[in-house]
């Protein structure tokens, strides 16, 4: 799989198929393998005031492919690096 087919993918199809988990207050980080490495789809749904993910929604924030599980932010991090970036809105935008 490649970034396209995981910006599209559901939490719920997604969660099942994570090698690590990367879970705070601001969502989950889901690392998932697939063409060329590894992948984290973030599911910033702290950020939205919501206490868990919402199963049909697409991550807000996709990155890969990285060589390792390791190379992945925590939510908490990714949210303040999209903020430092100019992604003020967590709306897909990876796309």
């Amino acid at each position: 799989m490649t970034a396209e087919v995981f910006r599209r993918m559901p939490y719920a199809e997604a969660l099942p198929q994570a090698r690590r988990i990367l879970v705070d207050g601001y969502g989950e980080g889901l690392v998932l393998q697939g063409t060329g490495g590894y992948y984290g789809l973030y599911y910033l749904f702290g950020v939205l005031g919501l206490r868990e993910p919402v199963p049909s929604h697409p991550p807000d924030w996709v990155e890969g492919p990285r060589q390792s599980q390791e190379d992945f932010k925590e939510p908490y991090q990714m949210a303040h690096w999209l903020e430092e970036n100019g992604y003020n809105l967590f709306v897909n935008e990876s796309k």
